[in-house]
């Protein structure tokens, strides 16, 4: 079976964490190509990183055929931090004299590359920094309008959509919601996917942007403590390949992504059955369809 048209108009991309300096980051980009994903999102693509090896990385994904969704989501971008302490690699050769001139010189970098899809400005983020993330956010955007800003926000327990949504509509081209019910016993079931794609999409057209979801493809027992279901460890498994089927399909048949994203590559590789669970993934989005909500 083939995907349908309805699928996610950027396609499907997955999380990765892993700094450049190594060289095996480099080649994990052709693994994920060749697993059918034309997005990634590297939380460490930063880390220790110069401006060389960003663009090493941009290169090589351009190569691969997947786009890069720089990751620049952490707090230091807008609490007052000084970035080239975060970063010193990077700010090496930048001949910054604040933050401004820093994010300045990162995106003239990055924002001509043909790998590059946008900027990951938000992950899961309190309502408390609305105001000083905006700021940042603009900057982003005044810097480099061509290219999308995307936020995730995550899963509120008990319930399908998370509100402040609607608050940080005003900084993103792209609003998206985390959702991973599998060994959570306080979030909705796995099978209520459908309708959290649902109220991402309502969410999303009520502001005038485009939604994404980030769907579960890792075992909560990474992230062990605190035990969020019971008996644990035993009721946290990984997806199985039919739960993250019918995940996808849901998605698909209740909403109208421009990207959805698999949390996390880099947990699958560290797993006890890396190659299992990869392939498990790489099978759910070849043969997932998608069918008019």
């Amino acid at each position: 079976m083939s995907q349908s048209p309805q699928g996610p108009s950027d396609g499907q991309g997955v999380y990765e964490e892993c700094r450049l300096s190594d060289h095996a980051c480099l080649d994990r980009l052709k693994h994920i190509a060749d697993g059918g994903f034309k997005l990634v999102l590297n939380y460490n693509s930063l880390v220790g990183s110069s401006a060389q090896q960003l663009l090493a990385y941009a290169d090589q994904a351009q190569a691969a055929g997947v786009k890069i969704i720089w990751a620049m989501h952490t707090s230091g971008f807008w609490d007052g931090t000084d970035l080239t302490t975060l970063y010193p690699a990077l700010a090496a050769h930048c001949n910054c004299s604040d933050n401004t001139s820093f994010i300045e010189y990162l995106i003239t970098l990055l924002k001509d590359h043909p790998a590059t899809w946008g900027y990951y400005v938000g992950d899961e983020l309190h309502p408390s920094v609305h105001t000083q993330w905006k700021t940042y956010a603009d900057i982003v955007q005044q810097l480099d309008p061509d290219h999308p800003r995307l936020i995730v926000q995550g899963t509120s327990a008990n319930s399908l959509g998370n509100t402040t949504l609607s608050l940080f509509a005003d900084g993103v081209e792209v609003l998206g919601q985390d959702y991973y019910p599998i060994g959570v016993s306080y979030l909705v079931p796995y099978t209520q996917t459908g309708a959290v794609a649902r109220d991402v999409q309502s969410l999303a057209d009520q502001a005038g942007r485009q939604s994404a979801m980030v769907l579960q493809a890792f075992s909560w027992t990474h992230y062990y403590p605190p035990a969020r279901c019971s008996p644990w460890p035993g009721c946290a498994p990984y997806p199985t390949l039919e739960q993250m089927q019918q995940m996808l399909d849901m998605v698909l048949q209740s909403s109208h992504p421009r990207l959805i994203l698999w949390y996390s590559y880099f947990d699958i590789l560290r797993s006890d059955d890396p190659t299992g669970h990869w392939n498990d993934l790489v099978r759910a989005i070849g043969t997932a369809i998608g069918h008019d909500g």
